[in-house]
């Protein structure tokens, strides 16, 4: 095999799924057979940079091996060390050598050291050794330089790998980090909304109380500052039922709530809430709904849930004589949902941002929302084992949004 066709080969194992131990293996022996020498070694410097110790051998004894480490500023090696390669003709004459008893015991005559480096920063050298006494041609002298680049070459991404590896590890410990807060910051919402729900429910019954008169004839300005803070009090009190179906949904409660639902009665439901909203607004609200829907395994409350907060949003973020449509498709292995709006749609730089806690559109305007109703509905697909996405503007259409979300027939 000829120097450029083993450089070559060498290439691909680099590249290859092998470990960086194999990949240096199959570098000192096939430099060891290209060049016809005894063995050859690569030795990686220490982290003081003193010492050279051997990192991957061929053709050396372990006896050798335990000799001990070269010295980085000693006798040839400083040479070498410099970025120049070095031969050494005849170890027993040559006094500059280390471990010249050693190496004669070995049976090694001469040696060709060459530096190993990455751009300008020194890693360790490629030593050659033969059992007689030579001199290295160019050529093999350039092969070998080769093979130290290459040398660098795998131990650099070798060190890079780790390093990947190491951010990996350490983003994994603080995702997981962050998920442990996130999952403590529930509970403490949990908690807390639960303790707030019944005073405040007790303080919108007393507002109604006084709105409807029934605790006597209110001036038209009190009962418009009584208005605003019940209006207030509702808004709390939406927020606090998200907060608390995020906390269970989270803890895996929808499980326990699974049945077989009839789904057109359910979506009856879901169509006449948000025909009242569309019809204050002066919105057409269609649907498009298979002749057969299956019975699906899902909880009924949920599903319901998240129908009625698509049509809700779909209604609320369209302006009136604008549309929406609800259609359902029963699929070979999953129903497809289908919302479509022609309203105000969602910027496209963050729609990826759609379904995260707590994130509303910079497009709102006034329109009041906790920012929890489509991480819900999210988290609500996901737990039946659908998936679900958002495409602004609808393709269709060129306008407006599409909310579209999968739920399999078969997940009991």
């Amino acid at each position: 095999m000829q120097y450029p066709q083993i450089l070559f080969e060498t290439i691909k194992r680099i590249n290859s799924s092998l470990s960086t131990d194999e990949v240096l293996k199959a570098i000192v022996e096939s430099t060891t057979h290209a060049v016809g020498a005894k063995g050859c070694s690569l030795l990686l410097l220490s982290e003081d940079k003193k010492q050279l110790v051997h990192s991957a051998t061929y053709g050396l004894s372990d006896r050798y091996l335990k000799k001990g480490p070269l010295l980085a500023e000693k006798g040839i090696i400083v040479r070498a060390m410099a970025g120049i390669p070095v031969q050494v003709l005849d170890v027993t004459k040559d006094e500059k050598v280390q471990y010249r008893r050693q190496k004669v015991e070995e049976g090694i005559a001469s040696i060709l050291s060459v530096p190993v480096k990455i751009d300008d920063t020194l890693l360790g050298l490629v030593g050659v050794y033969t059992a007689q006494p030579r001199e290295f041609t160019p050529e093999e002298i350039s092969f070998v330089e080769g093979i130290a680049s290459l040398g660098a070459l795998a131990l650099e991404k070798a060190r890079l790998h780790e390093h990947v590896s190491q951010d990996l590890q350490q983003c994994n410990i603080g995702l997981a980090h962050l998920s442990d807060e996130r999952q403590n910051l529930f509970r403490f919402l949990s908690m807390a909304a639960h303790d707030l729900k019944a005073p405040l429910s007790a303080v919108q019954t007393y507002f109604r109380v006084l709105l409807n008169g029934y605790a006597g004839e209110l001036q038209e300005k009190q009962k418009n500052i009584l208005e605003r803070c019940s209006v207030r009090v509702s808004e709390l009190l939406e927020l606090i039922s998200d907060l608390l179906d995020m906390s269970k949904i989270t803890a895996g409660n929808v499980v326990t709530e699974m049945e077989r639902i009839n789904l057109r009665a359910l979506l009856k439901v879901c169509l006449e809430t948000a025909s009242n909203l569309a019809v204050k607004k002066d919105i057409t609200l269609e649907s498009e709904i298979s002749d057969k829907l299956p019975k699906l395994y899902a909880s009924g409350s949920r599903l319901q849930h998240v129908i009625t907060q698509l049509l809700s949003n779909a209604v609320t973020y369209t302006e009136p004589g604008g549309s929406v449509k609800l259609k359902v498709v029963d699929g070979p292995d999953c129903v497809r949902f289908e919302c479509v709006d022609t309203g105000i749609g969602i910027p496209a730089e963050e729609l990826p941002r759609v379904f995260d806690d707590f994130f509303r559109a910079s497009n709102v305007g006034q329109i009041k929302g906790s920012g929890l109703g489509l991480a819900i509905v999210k988290r609500v697909v996901e737990a039946h084992g659908g998936q679900i996405l958002v495409e602004s503007p609808c393709q269709e259409s060129g306008k407006g949004s599409k909310f579209i979300f999968t739920l399999p027939k078969n997940n009991s």
